[in-house]
């Protein structure tokens, strides 16, 4: 499994460093296969335990299965959330099976393998649970583009939180990290047939004062961004309906 930070302040100042200074890069876009079926109305969906970049995020992971839930319940779907102690020992068979997910001498991550067991649990959960779709959530840091007061990135539009400014206000360009909804959509086989994303909130707000990022005292204290990003990243399966 992936080795996570236990600090988010930590992971996001290094993380907002490297945002400014490296070069722009691809970010990925959302995903639908050809092969991808609408599950019939009333079939299950399982949900395999949300990840998250860094431990202090799981507040937000819990928010985004709840959202999960929430939204496909309403769309008149069954769901399911597979267990964390049931996902890691199937999990932990499967990169066995495959020989392991770390290259032994150089201890990077073998994607195709990771690809395999991936692909073997879910469609080992599928058999056993009767489900038409397996959906991998997770929260991830996403670039987002600054335009005056806002930022802009996977579907969403955030002011951007400031503190100092007094009566005026603070405007700025270029590009930040905003927080955002990855939803993995596996079909029976273990295909991959959606990615998608969904903004949810910008993490950090400005100190006009210092002229830096702060992390957000209120980060995750209520769950409606995480429940507008789910609604978007959700959007290539129930946006068809």
């Amino acid at each position: 499994m992936s080795v996570r930070s236990k600090f988010f302040g930590l992971a996001l100042v290094l993380l907002l460093s490297a945002c400014a200074s490296a070069p722009r890069r691809e970010v990925a876009a959302n995903y639908v296969s050809p092969n991808f079926v609408l599950p019939k109305p009333n079939s299950l969906i399982v949900l395999l335990p949300a990840r998250a970049e860094t431990e202090d995020m799981g507040p937000g992971a819990t928010m985004l299965m709840n959202a999960l839930h929430r939204h496909l319940n309403a769309a008149g779907y069954k769901v399911v959330a597979l267990d964390q102690a049931s996902h890691d020992a199937i999990w932990s068979q499967e990169v066995e099976a495959v020989g392991g997910i770390y290259d032994p001498n150089s201890g990077a991550v073998r994607q195709r393998e990771v690809a395999q067991a991936i692909g073997h649990l879910v469609q080992r959960v599928s058999a056993e649970t009767g489900a038409s779709l397996v959906i991998m959530p997770r929260l991830q840091l996403r670039e987002a583009e600054i335009s005056g007061m806002s930022a802009l990135w996977d579907g969403q539009q955030r002011r951007v939180p400031t503190f100092g400014t007094g009566a005026g206000t603070f405007t700025q360009s270029g590009s930040t990290l905003g927080l955002s909804v990855s939803l993995q959509m596996l079909a029976t086989s273990g295909e991959t047939v959606v990615s998608s994303f969904g903004g949810a909130l910008l993490p950090y707000r400005v100190n006009a004062r210092t002229a830096k990022n702060e992390v957000r005292a209120d980060l995750f204290a209520n769950d409606s961004e995480i429940a507008e990003g789910t609604a978007i990243a959700l959007a290539p399966l129930l946006g068809k309906r």
